[in-house]
């Protein structure tokens, strides 16, 4: 039996550079900076939901981008999540590409992954 997602949408509270994370998101383990393969998909699977993408390079203008890249502030940045679901952030958060947002939903009851 699957059962309902245990983490829910919350506040999303960005920092000065535009940064937030869920205060139940994943935490790969013993401290490592990235997670080994298929943690974060064992993680979605004990937490029954599924996630998404949006990465700020691809939502906006040249410029706004090179804002960023000038001064590692994305604050500006309002990431679009999937359409038609019950999508709620799970971090906005810069990576060595650039700034991400993870999307979460919860998976429907009896839902297949």
């Amino acid at each position: 039996m699957t059962h309902q997602a245990d983490i829910t949408a919350q506040p999303v509270v960005r920092d000065r550079w535009g940064g937030w994370t869920h205060p139940d998101f994943f935490i790969p383990a013993d401290d490592r900076e990235y997670p080994l393969p298929g943690e974060f998909e064992t993680w979605l699977k004990a937490h029954n939901l599924k996630a998404a993408t949006t990465w700020m390079d691809n939502e906006v203008p040249e410029e706004q981008m090179a804002r960023f890249w000038e001064t590692g502030n994305c604050s500006d940045w309002l990431p679009s999540g999937p359409a038609g679901e019950a999508w709620f952030t799970g971090s906005i958060h810069d990576t060595d590409d650039g700034p991400v947002c993870i999307w979460l939903c919860p998976l429907r009851v009896g839902a297949a992954t």
